[in-house]
């Protein structure tokens, strides 16, 4: 897929590369300190592709992924039949199902859980009691009578004056809970509450009937519960049926069903094209924190760069001859499989111009310029003073100069040790939480048991 982007990106390169606009000034700085003696426009060419190639590969993506989770969600999964929604089969286990209703050019979500396919069974359980005398006048709380149930029951354990042991079940939860509140909806409801009295050994079952008076609702919410109850009482008839029929009116009011579109694929693809922008910009970003780890890596070359030159003019070469032989040195030594180093690559590459013809004096400034460090620069001005004016302490100031780099590494190394220090504090104090928790936790299970 990267290679039929190859040419995409390329034309896109050229169009947003008119008159050299694209290529932003600090790119061309990191690219000059990255890849000294290199063809800059092509690398900065290659480079720019490759960032555009990346960013058309999520932008396509996320795109492709997008419309693909959009066509599959525009008419959501079509119901098989008109007002028909299909249940699993009896060994497979009910679902949580949203479907939407239309009324005309206003639509409602409603959520339904469909039972599988029950086998059919012609015996129900009925079993009644009357509760006792007594029961009504205890439970009722605030309320006047169960007949006109508006606040909470006091359906509690045991009652004052009777030496009875109660358990209460709720048959509709929804508007009556086993402890006793009371959540009324759209429409008056009858509610079975049963009492199971014990006393020693002997039990008794008693039998209560609580009337909740209807909610008053909106007409919006109340043609939404109107719509909650037909959509439970159409599943509940049709539970022996392969599908259940959803109600066509309410109200008179035509209802339109299907499944709800989601706007997932909305997200998805602003968030691709979101990432795909963001990486584009983020890899100049990228660029100058290698060069800045480039940089870090030549101040720690620094000293030994240093070390080697006044070695090399202890033993009787010349500035140039010295020069020379460190950059071969490390010629050949990459060769022979030794890794990139970035401040003696600065040094081939100073090599390389004098030996193409350019001044020394030349060469030592721009080895300076190049690196961008304190450090280089002012070693390429002792090389350069050196040369002008015949200086003879430039061996006694490149030991001076050794010294001093020898003491910033050290420095620079226990700065990095404080900071390794530093980030390693979260992690050991959460692993001390967790020994804490391994070690006091057997003595709370001892102190439990």
């Amino acid at each position: 897929m990267k290679k039929q982007m190859r040419r995409p990106a390329e034309l896109l390169y050229a169009v947003l590369n008119r008159n050299g606009k694209l290529t932003s000034r600090q790119v061309r700085i990191d690219m000059e300190h990255l890849y000294p003696g290199q063809d800059q426009e092509k690398l900065r060419r290659e480079f720019y592709i490759k960032k555009i190639e990346k960013t058309m590969l999520i932008l396509l993506g996320g795109t492709v992924l997008a419309v693909f989770m959009a066509a599959r969600s525009i008419r959501g999964q079509p119901l098989e039949r008109e007002n028909m929604l299909k249940r699993g089969d009896v060994l497979e286990e009910g679902q949580d199902v949203w479907l939407e209703g239309s009324y005309g050019d206003q639509k409602e979500r409603f959520h339904v859980y469909v039972e599988p396919l029950q086998i059919k069974a012609d015996d129900l359980a009925e079993w009644y009691e009357k509760f006792s005398d007594a029961l009504p006048e205890l439970i009722a709380g605030q309320n006047s009578s169960l007949q006109d149930v508006r606040s909470d029951l006091n359906l509690a354990e045991q009652y004052e004056g009777f030496p009875f042991h109660v358990e209460w079940k709720s048959y509709d939860t929804e508007s009556i809970t086993s402890s006793g509140e009371v959540k009324p909806d759209g429409q008056d409801k009858e509610v079975m509450l049963k009492a199971e009295i014990s006393y020693g050994e002997q039990e008794w079952e008693t039998v209560l009937w609580i009337t909740v008076p209807a909610k008053e609702y909106s007409r919006e919410e109340y043609r939404y519960q109107k719509t909650v109850t037909m959509l439970e009482e159409a599943e509940q008839n049709s539970r022996e049926e392969e599908y259940w029929e959803l109600p066509a009116t309410v109200d008179e009011q035509k209802i339109t069903w299907r499944n709800p579109t989601e706007k997932s694929w909305l997200v998805l693809l602003a968030v691709s094209w979101g990432v795909g922008v963001l990486i584009f910009f983020l890899s100049d970003r990228d660029l100058h924190q290698e060069l800045e780890k480039q940089r870090e890596c030549m101040k720690q070359e620094y000293p030994d760069i240093v070390h080697k030159l006044a070695l090399y003019l202890g033993a009787g070469m010349t500035l140039q001859g010295a020069f020379q032989k460190i950059g071969s040195e490390y010629e050949l030594q990459k060769k022979q499989g030794r890794e990139r180093s970035p401040g003696y690559e600065q040094i081939l590459y100073a090599c390389r111009e004098l030996k193409s013809g350019v001044s020394e004096s030349s060469a030592y400034e721009r080895f300076g310029r190049r690196t961008g460090l304190q450090e280089y620069i002012r070693l390429s001005t002792l090389m350069t003073q050196n040369l002008k004016k015949g200086s003879s302490s430039l061996l006694e100031r490149l030991h001076e100069e050794t010294e001093k780099a020898l003491i910033q590494r050290i420095q620079s190394g226990r700065k990095l040790g404080e900071e390794a220090a530093t980030k390693l504090l979260v992690p050991m104090v959460m692993m001390l939480g967790v020994v804490m928790v391994m070690v006091m936790l057997p003595a709370f299970i001892s102190m439990g048991m």
